[in-house]
């Protein structure tokens, strides 16, 4: 029974706030005037730190804004790399296919095909089953010994009952009919590998993308809380807290690093291939339910007309107690010394009744018979149920999508507020990093959202029986 694997494929879950997502970070310098004493930003514009700063936080904004657009490198923190280069004439159908000629249930495809043509060889046949030669030798020498002697020999040929061959055809027809319609039902469960894998891949990307950024943000934090320390501006306790901050985003780097390498190699793994296509975003199709034509409904089908024609093969076949026809010649003697007769012999055999013992073959196939409907009734329930969440799960993410862009503006504002209350001394340090955190989730929850519209689309899709 086929059963598209797609159907118990789990994805990784969105979780919002995952990353820690240091946003906006620059070099940030502030002073504080003691009572009685000389304000520390003199030194600082003496030597035009202030200025130096606001151009390190702009910088810093404009390398992420630049990431934002596309423009990315990639170091590596781990000395592992599996490089997997973008094609931008690849296509997802092109994909597609390279898998769907090396996956390994091609075999499967081979030796249904082989059957179907077996079994046209079958009905082909102008006999019914195997083709035997008689001999028979009978005297009288050890009881009358008078001499008689007969000797018979023959050809004989089995024929087809009545309906049998026409049962064979269907059953030939048939099988051709589902070898064909099981090799598109895989290689639509080959496309629904595919999608998982390529957008997962993706969804690893863009996580890649934000830590890496967080990383480098958090790192122009740390050496501008280092310096302001070195000029007592901050306590050391600040710098401790940064120096954390910046090896939890080191480790939240690497380990997004690693996710994309694994992400990689299972598409590698999967198509056999060493270059993804760019772009793969498909449309939403029009279909709104499941249909006949599905290719996993459709190769169900196929393999219950199947089944229906083995029973149909075996009520007739009766065990393979064919009728024959025996063309041979006969030679007789009647006493010893006599003349020998030559005769032409025609046999002509046909079994008759014996139903009840055919009745327990017909009885089994029409057991498989029933096992093929009732799977094609427990598919069709699967993919209706699998249709309501693709559904479900791409209307949640697309209302979920404008609520976390509006969480995102707002994360924004709240952030160039923050950066000013802490740049002027009004908030301290770690008020500004949780301040980060909580934004930099929401602005995550946004970017990563965007994906998985995208990805709910090319999973009704495959829900649906679409094959790029």
């Amino acid at each position: 029974m086929f059963i598209p694997i797609w159907g118990n494929i789990s994805y990784p879950p969105c979780k919002r706030g995952q990353g820690d997502f240091l946003w906006g970070q620059g070099e940030l310098k502030t002073e504080t005037v003691e009572e009685g004493g000389k304000s520390p930003l003199t030194p600082l514009l003496q030597r035009g730190g202030l200025v130096g700063l606001f151009l390190e936080y702009a910088l810093g904004f404009l390398a992420l804004s630049l990431w934002l657009v596309g423009v990315s490198a990639e170091e590596l923190l781990v000395d592992h790399l599996d490089p997997l280069p973008y094609d931008e004439k690849m296509s997802l159908k092109q994909v597609v296919d390279a898998t769907f000629e090396n996956y390994p249930q091609g075999s499967v495809i081979a030796a249904l095909k082989d059957e179907s043509q077996a079994l046209s060889q079958r009905t082909e046949s102008l006999i019914a089953g195997y083709p035997m030669i008689y001999l028979q030798y009978i005297d009288d020498r050890y009881f009358s010994n008078q001499g008689i002697m007969q000797i018979q020999t023959g050809y004989q040929i089995p024929i087809w009952m009545w309906g049998q061959r026409s049962a064979s055809r269907a059953v030939a027809e048939e099988a051709e009919k589902s070898a064909n319609l099981f090799a598109f039902a895989l290689k639509h469960e080959v496309a629904g590998l595919v999608r998982e894998t390529l957008w997962n891949l993706k969804v690893m990307e863009n996580r890649h993308g934000l830590a890496q950024q967080v990383y480098d943000v958090s790192n122009q934090l740390f050496a501008t809380v280092k310096r302001r320390v070195e000029l007592g501006d901050l306590a050391r306790s600040d710098e401790l807290m940064a120096e954390s901050d910046l090896l939890d985003k080191k480790s939240q780097l690497t380990l997004a690093e690693a996710e994309v390498m694994h992400a990689r190699k299972a598409y590698m793994n999967l198509t056999r291939l060493d270059k993804a296509p760019q772009q793969f975003e498909e449309k939403r199709s029009v279909t709104a339910e499941i249909q006949e034509r599905h290719p996993a409904i459709a190769a169900a089908d196929a393999f219950v007309e199947r089944a229906q024609a083995d029973v149909e093969f075996t009520r007739l076949s009766k065990q393979g107690n064919q009728p024959t026809i025996l063309i041979g010649t006969q030679q007789e003697k009647f006493t010893r010394g006599g003349t020998i007769n030559n005769e032409a012999n025609l046999v002509l055999q046909i079994p008759i009744g014996g139903e009840a013992w055919n009745a327990p073959y017909v009885a089994q196939a029409n057991i498989a018979l029933n096992h093929k409907i009732a799977d094609r009734a427990t598919l069709m329930r699967k993919l209706e149920r699998a249709l309501h969440e693709a559904e479900h799960n791409l209307e949640v993410d697309r209302a979920t999508l404008d609520i976390a862009n509006q969480r995102k503006e707002i994360a924004e504002t709240h952030l160039r507020m923050s950066l000013l209350a802490f740049e002027s001394g009004e908030i301290q340090l770690i008020d500004y990093l949780k301040i980060q955190a909580n934004s930099q989730a929401a602005i995550r929850d946004a970017m990563e959202r965007a994906i998985l519209v995208k990805r709910d689309t090319a999973f009704y899709n495959q829900v649906v029986g679409v094959v790029p």
